[in-house]
């Protein structure tokens, strides 16, 4: 998830570098390079269990070495046991603390606005006033985002962790709850 904060940083910057003139040519080449950025990150480790992992190992006495080190082997139960643990922690355990930092980021980021805006309480403040408080909407970016490589967990590596589908379902409808109360009383 910090690599992801990283490289979202380093597609930015990268964008602005190449100095679009407008800014929809900047908002899309800044997205493709985002999610590509975003797919290496989150499906490096899942290609390696699934495909390459084990493939070319060897045999005893004949190993085959890539700079002096042994090729990795699967464990007795093959490699789609470890794919099926590495997506269970990526659908269940990513997912999970990306909802808890859902939550409580916009309610750090609007304490935050309170304090530096400082409008005082009293019983004569308008909506306006109240509505200032607020986070500014930041988009719906990092939700398609999300969606999207979420949809390729699903789609590809169904096989390996058959109930993927649920925990998506689970997590889209949770996503809703969450993301209606912060559009409606964060920001």
């Amino acid at each position: 998830m910090v690599l992801g904060h990283l490289y979202e940083i380093i597609a930015y910057k990268l964008t602005q570098w190449e100095m679009h003139r407008t800014q929809n040519e900047f908002d899309n080449y800044f997205t493709i390079k985002v999610f590509i950025f975003q797919f290496v990150n989150i499906y490096s480790s899942i290609f390696y269990i699934a495909f390459i992992k084990g493939k070319a190992v060897g045999y005893p006495g004949h190993y085959v070495k890539i700079l002096n080190l042994r090729q990795e082997e699967c464990g007795q139960g093959g490699c789609l046991i470890e794919l099926a643990i590495q997506l269970g922690i990526i659908m269940i355990g990513k997912q999970a603390l990306s909802n808890i930092q859902e939550v409580m980021w916009p309610k750090i980021l609007a304490l935050y606005q309170r304090w530096r805006v400082s409008i005082p309480k009293t019983k004569s403040t308008t909506q306006w006033e109240d509505d200032f408080k607020h986070t500014p909407f930041g988009g719906l970016f990092e939700e398609y985002l999300e969606m999207a490589l979420q949809f390729g967990f699903i789609t590809i590596f169904v096989a390996a962790f058959p109930i993927a589908p649920f925990f998506a379902l689970l997590n889209n409808w949770i996503e809703i709850r969450l993301d209606a109360s912060k559009l409606v009383c964060a920001t």
